[in-house]
């Protein structure tokens, strides 16, 4: 039987039932139950596990100067974790821990950063720390769980979550992280019974929903698992793998047109998200539609490769080539917002080593005629070893601004010789003609022919 995607307890500030900080990032499963149109999502890239919008703990004392200072830390180090800089987030986390070693929530959240960059041991002792702090705050307990779970610590994460749930009967989300670690037992049926109780918690839980039409779904009771993902989808209809879900059990039901339909849906609200176009692919090849299936396949490669381009400026931030590569990809699928973002984080990230992203820029500016901005590029280009090609370049900077003589000494500097330069020489020589310097205008327009003879001619004058 096809297999389909549960999801974690929440995905962290991602989700509708999450308002408060944006400090956690989503967290894959450990379990993968592999199937065609549901492979592992490289978007998903073993990140922290998230417990919610962070609150103070029971108990402290809050307001006073000092945790209005270590507050203001947490907000930058959250903004940082959303501007993708975890280093600089670990480090106002540990400063805000340094000023206030009792602050659970700074724990949680820099233990959600070290789970997310693999940093195990680190994030234990962090999600450990909090719980040192406040023993009887349910959240920590059940954030703890949930990393344990991904890393396959199936008992231990069975105690965290039942401890949990002892000091918050109603605790919606430990309840559905607890029938997870059932689901990567095949412990079905107590699964579904502590979705149950989830979904009892908390009737809008779109993510419970789900997760137990996944169970039913494994335990061959599609008609619930139907029932389920709709719902799932009634709580809230932008739910991504619920409708990827959906589609997989109308694959297996041989509902081709709706699988399709519902991928398209999933593809509408993700659409970087190579899974889908997989699964609709699939489901376009059942429905004999040859042209379409080779189209998102089409797409699949080039989503597949953005994602390995991703990985690689993940994995060297600091590195301007990864940046520019993909900047490249980005480019070549007409995503020109996208691309230019990558080249200028490819120039802050290493000023001296970007001179692809300061020339790519360049262009950009030329083809929107933005000249002074175009030649600030160029500039910094050569200033970086840009050699012939940032002189070519601003020498068609330079024509734009209708600066001839500059032109072409950079097109000089850069041995570039064609119809482009040819037809600069040829407007240099036609101003030189108009202010009766004969001898320049003859002496520009012989080098238009000799450079473009079929468009100049031997007369040196342009043909229509």
């Amino acid at each position: 039987m096809r297999g389909c995607w549960p999801l974690r307890q929440d995905e962290v500030n991602r989700r509708s039932r999450n308002r408060g900080l944006s400090f956690s990032v989503r967290a894959i499963l450990v379990l993968v139950i592999g199937v065609v149109g549901c492979g592992s999502d490289d978007s998903d890239t073993g990140d922290g596990a998230g417990q919610g919008a962070p609150v103070a703990g029971a108990g402290r004392k809050t307001g006073g100067p000092e945790d209005q200072a270590v507050d203001a830390l947490i907000d930058r180090a959250a903004k940082r974790v959303q501007a993708g800089d975890a280093k600089t987030a670990v480090e106002l986390l540990s400063q805000a821990i340094g000023n206030d070693a009792g602050n659970a929530r700074a724990f949680v959240m820099r233990a959600d950063i070290y789970a997310r960059r693999k940093q195990d041991a680190n994030a234990l002792a962090d999600y450990s720390a909090a719980i040192r702090v406040e023993p009887k705050t349910a959240r920590w307990l059940n954030a703890r769980g949930f990393f344990l779970f991904t890393r396959g610590k199936r008992d231990a994460a069975l105690r965290d979550l039942d401890a949990a749930i002892a000091l918050d009967a109603k605790y919606a989300e430990a309840y559905n992280n607890r029938g997870l670690v059932n689901v990567g037992a095949q412990e079905y049926d107590k699964a579904i019974v502590n979705f149950d109780r989830a979904i009892e918690a908390d009737p809008k839980y779109a993510d419970a929903w789900n997760n137990r039409g996944f169970a039913h779904f494994r335990s061959d009771d599609h008609d619930k698992a139907l029932a389920d993902f709709d719902q799932a989808l009634v709580c809230d209809g932008d739910f991504v793998m619920a409708y990827n879900n959906r589609a997989l059990l109308r694959l297996a039901n041989k509902d081709y047109r709706r699988a399709v339909a519902d991928c398209s849906s999933a593809i509408e609200r993700d659409g970087d998200n190579p899974r889908f176009y997989q699964l609709r692919r699939a489901a376009y090849r059942k429905l004999g539609r040859s042209k379409e299936a080779l189209a998102d396949g089409e797409r699949l490669i080039w989503l597949i490769k953005f994602q390995q381009l991703s990985r690689k400026v993940a994995a060297a931030p600091q590195q301007a080539k990864t940046y520019i590569e993909r900047a490249r990809h980005l480019g070549a699928d007409g995503r020109t917002g996208a691309a230019m973002a990558d080249y200028q984080r490819a120039i802050t990230a290493e000023p001296t080593k970007a001179v692809e992203a300061y020339l790519a820029r360049a262009r950009h500016w030329i083809a929107a005629e933005k000249w002074t901005r175009a030649l600030d590029d160029c500039n910094q280009a050569l200033k970086a070893g840009g050699g012939h090609a940032a002189w070519s370049l601003r020498g068609e900077v330079h024509r734009g601004l209708g600066d001839w003589d500059r032109a072409i000494v950079d097109f000089t500097k850069a041995r570039r010789f064609d119809d482009v330069v040819a037809e600069t020489y040829a407007r240099r020589g036609e101003l030189h003609r108009a202010a009766g310097r004969k001898a320049k205008a003859a002496a520009d327009l012989k080098r238009a022919a000799e450079l473009d003879p079929d468009r100049f001619g031997k007369t040196g004058k342009k043909k229509p």
